[in-house]
């Protein structure tokens, strides 16, 4: 039989029972199969989440882009605590919306979740996405250069543009479902681009379109001095968590 110690000093929970760690989903070995019509209503999905609770995704997703900013007053340093900070404020940003689909409320202290929780392999795709880019960025930087110097026709220039293109497009979707990959779903780095970049390649008509379409919508909501956007982010914002959840999520 134990003894309470009346000296003993009491011991503190080091999980805080209010913002507990994110519980991993049960992520698909492969990624789901989509249609257009299926990702055209991943906008449609996310505006339906947002009732009773826009202040706190939108308070949230301003608080992220001042951050994110601030950080670009500051030379060399700043631009690498961008990098670093950013996926853990995405991060955030999707456990708010976990929390609002799970247990029907939101929490603005989730957008700080993952400076305590799945930080170190958030940091480590950050450096990935870095990498990647720089990669990429001397090798269709120097074979303009080369082309350029070499003389080379308005064809071979355009084949360039093109695998550039291609390029671009597996370079955002090789990150694209990273964080929530990472981070709601316990996935390392590697195995989170590997079935982000699956995700694109099974849908890629469809993300295409979406990508497309987003892209409209976010240049007709910049037209009356930037307003529209604190309409139409948010609803963005939820798409995205609907997508990652339709595609990835058991």
């Amino acid at each position: 039989m134990s003894e309470i110690n009346p000296y003993q000093q009491p011991q503190a929970e080091l999980i805080d029972d209010n913002n507990p760690p994110a519980q991993p989903l049960t992520i698909l070995a492969e990624p789901r199969k989509i249609s257009v019509g299926d990702a055209l209503g991943w906008i449609g999905s996310g505006h339906k989440m947002l009732p009773g609770h826009w202040g706190v995704v939108l308070g949230a997703l301003v608080v992220t882009v001042l951050i994110t900013s601030a950080f670009q007053i500051i030379p060399l340093l700043g631009m690498i605590a961008q990098i670093l900070a950013t996926p853990l404020l995405y991060a955030g940003i999707v456990k708010i919306f976990h929390r609002m689909e799970t247990e029907g409320n939101s929490d603005f202290a989730d957008l700080f979740a993952a400076f305590s929780d799945r930080t170190g392999p958030l940091i480590l795709m950050a450096l990935a996405q870095l990498g990647v880019m720089l990669l990429l960025g001397a090798v269709f930087g120097g074979l303009g250069y080369a082309l350029g110097a070499g003389g080379a026709g308005t064809g071979a220039m355009i084949v360039i543009g093109l695998l550039g293109l291609v390029a671009m497009f597996g370079f955002v979707y090789l990150f694209y479902f990273t964080v929530p990959l990472i981070f709601l779903g316990n996935k390392g780095v590697g195995e989170a681009m590997k079935l982000s970049l699956r995700g694109f390649t099974r849908n890629v008509i469809p993300m295409i379109v979406y990508l497309l379409v987003t892209m409209v919508i976010v240049l007709v909501a910049a037209l009356p001095l930037l307003l529209g956007w604190l309409f139409v982010m948010p609803i963005l914002a939820g798409a995205y968590y609907v997508s990652f959840r339709q595609i990835f999520v058991e």
